[in-house]
């Protein structure tokens, strides 16, 4: 599985749903910029959204505008179930959702409810989301493959799963807009951080010789050179601990997973060759699913329901 061609991990399962009574489900990812829903008409559907939905917004009148279109005519009542790092956020979304739809059932997630092993000592304050893509990743890459999840988003985490589906913990840093705005807040004349795919190929070429793409460059390899740190890290740790190192794979979600994705291909390249042909480079697999927290409360939802898992 790969991100290649920009396709997602999900888009090799296909539909493994059963067809029976009909199940709306809404998965719900309240992260600290904006609100990401995805909408089956069924549950057991398959892995993929029947609808989506992104709002920037902390009113959610767009949701509600969204709620009201064609795509849920006969539509009957549904469950919610939301992964939030913003309690004010989450509680001013369930207030939409009953304005709207007074029958759907509306949860939050707790850490009790994902079912994963956490080894953390302070498992209280573990991210929700963290958690949520630990569980899909599990569930998407199979039982016994150590993995890094790396969500990037306004924050971007950088957590080990290890090969008996244990969540280990890991780091947290700035995401690559987070940082740019930082910068632009300090320093003269930078602006925001594009689209690195507008950029063009040299923009993030070491060494830049412009004072604006040098901040880019900056601000790019900050996040791609501490997963590449940590990924060494943990293939020593696998090694130290007598488990197989080249099963460690790398799993990137969010919005700008697909651009990390094509800056750490092009690290591991260049570090290929500086070692040469003759050298066996390690490389790990890369897998990119930006829906990863919205097939994680898919799977967890039909998990705890009793339904039968894909």
């Amino acid at each position: 599985m790969n991100g290649l061609n920009g396709r997602g991990a999900l888009d090799v399962l296909g539909d493994r749903g059963e067809r029976g009574r009909t199940r709306p489900f809404f998965a719900v990812d309240v992260g600290n910029t904006r609100t990401k829903i995805g909408f089956w008409r069924d549950v057991e559907s398959g892995p993929f959204p029947d609808a989506e939905f992104a709002d920037a917004s902390e009113t959610f009148e767009a949701v509600g505008a969204w709620l009201r279109s064609p795509a849920f005519d006969g539509v009957g009542a549904a469950r919610w179930l939301v992964s939030s790092v913003n309690d004010r956020k989450a509680s001013a979304l369930e207030a939409a959702v009953r304005r709207f739809r007074p029958l759907d059932a509306f949860s939050t997630l707790r850490l009790a409810d994902v079912p994963i092993p956490v080894e953390y000592d302070y498992p209280e304050k573990l991210g929700i989301d963290r958690a949520v893509a630990a569980f899909a990743g599990v569930r998407l890459l199979g039982a016994g493959r150590p993995f890094l999840a790396v969500d990037v988003g306004t924050a971007a985490t950088i957590d080990w799963v290890d090969e008996r589906g244990v969540f280990r913990g890991g780091a947290i840093l700035p995401g690559p807009r987070l940082i740019a705005e930082s910068l632009q807040a300090k320093t003269a004349n930078l602006p925001a951080l594009d689209d690195p795919e507008r950029e063009g190929a040299r923009t993030f070429d070491y060494p830049a010789t412009e004072t604006t793409k040098a901040i880019r460059l900056g601000v790019v390899y900050s996040l791609v050179g501490a997963i590449s740190a940590f990924y060494w890290q943990t293939r020593r740790r696998l090694l130290e601990g007598g488990s197989d190192p080249t099963w460690l794979a790398l799993l990137i979600a969010g919005g700008d997973a697909r651009a990390t994705e094509r800056r750490l291909r092009t690290l591991f390249d260049d570090w290929e060759a500086s070692f040469g042909a003759d050298f066996a480079f390690p490389r790990p697999e890369i897998v990119v699913e930006p829906r990863l927290l919205s097939f994680g409360l898919r799977e967890i939802a039909r998990s705890t329901s009793g339904e039968k898992r894909g």
